[in-house]
């Protein structure tokens, strides 16, 4: 055990939250689900709080989040309450926690959180349950009540596998994102002032990805991108965060009549010009989950991540094409040269596209 989770037990012990764990009514009433990282992972949960929904149609649900978690469920109709981690999670957790705490939670639900300070901070709001998955807590799990085994399952599954076991029952596993007509007037305003006819098909481009591994060359997205654009007629768009902007922008300008669209968009608004799009065709990286959630027809590129772990999941239209991993052990975020991404041709990335268009295209 290390020194700070030492630490963490040794205030645990003298608060002594286990004193108060004697509540445990057979019909919850009111969750925290706890979903503090990032998008991707965020929109994973999303099955799981619908799930909680509709088997508790009269419970209060609230999630505690991070500050790109919040984007993502600012619209959802399940949750009664959002409380948003900032830059400083400890001043975040003293600034709420009374509030957190009055509202004497039945069950905590930790679905996914990297900062070490969440799951003690959990185990202080007295809540009777605290259940997660077993060995992803930074060695904090005895904070559960119950810790789930670890099995190779989607991470959507995961999530469902927690609120299976406060009964919730599942009937769906689609991934949710809601955009308002206000974001799909921003997108219309948006066209226009690029000046792209409504009857022109929009294919979106997404070269950016967290960690370099998981990119592939953008010198192939260039490729792709031109012989769509002679073959289809269509508009391309460049997407990105503003971190991504340079090779958004560079991508672009060597795609005759592109467009960089690299932090230009609320996340929102950025749900509504997917779900306009022809295809999108993007790396592993959050975005990739914004276009499942908003049935975009995809083409996704795995490297060496595993897509049966976090692909598609129950996805009708979405392309995923993947190659085994080139290394072993693999380097993941040491990797300066992915190359098994370099496995994957411009020609099979073109091929997936007019496969996932035939219909619309016949």
């Amino acid at each position: 055990m290390t020194w700070k989770n030492r630490l963490i037990k040794v205030l645990l012990w003298f608060f002594n939250p286990e004193t108060t764990r004697t509540r445990r009514p057979q019909t919850p009433s009111s969750f925290l689900i706890v979903s503090t990282t990032g998008l991707g992972d965020t929109l994973w949960g999303t099955p799981a709080m619908r799930a909680i929904r509709q088997s508790f149609p009269d419970a209060e649900i609230s999630v505690l989040t991070s500050t790109i978690g919040a984007a993502v469920l600012k619209h959802n109709k399940h949750i009664d309450e959002l409380f948003v981690l900032g830059s400083s999670p400890f001043f975040s957790f003293f600034r709420f926690f009374l509030t957190l705490r009055k509202r004497k939670f039945d069950a905590i639900l930790v679905f996914h959180t990297s900062q070490r300070i969440v799951l003690p901070f959990c185990a202080l709001l007295e809540a009777p349950q605290i259940i997660g998955t077993r060995g992803i807590n930074k060695d904090l799990d005895f904070l559960l009540t119950k810790a789930l085994p670890q099995k190779y399952q989607h991470e959507i599954d995961r999530r469902l596998d927690i609120v299976r076991e406060i009964g919730a029952h599942v009937s769906d596993y689609a991934l949710e994102i809601t955009f308002r007509k206000q974001e799909e007037q921003n997108i219309r305003r948006f066209l226009e002032g690029n000046g792209i006819p409504e009857h022109i098909p929009l294919v979106g481009l997404h070269p950016g990805a967290k960690n370099a591994f998981k990119q592939w060359p953008k010198e192939s997205f260039i490729e792709v991108g031109k012989r769509l654009m002679q073959h289809l007629g269509c508009q391309i768009l460049v997407s990105g965060d503003q971190s991504e902007a340079l090779i958004a922008y560079e991508i672009a300008s060597k795609i005759p009549g592109a467009i960089p669209i690299a932090g230009e968009l609320e996340l929102s608004s950025f749900a509504a010009l997917l779900k306009k799009m022809m295809v999108f065709i993007t790396n592993d990286t959050g975005p990739m989950h914004i276009a499942f959630a908003t049935q975009t027809p995809t083409i996704a590129i795995f490297g060496p991540t595993d897509p049966n772990l976090c692909g598609p999941f129950h996805v009708k239209n979405a392309h995923v094409l993947a190659t085994p991993k080139t290394c072993n052990p693999c380097l993941k975020k040491n990797c300066a040269d992915p190359f098994c991404l370099l496995a994957i041709g411009p020609d099979a990335v073109y091929d997936a596209v007019l496969t996932q268009l035939a219909p619309y295209l016949a």
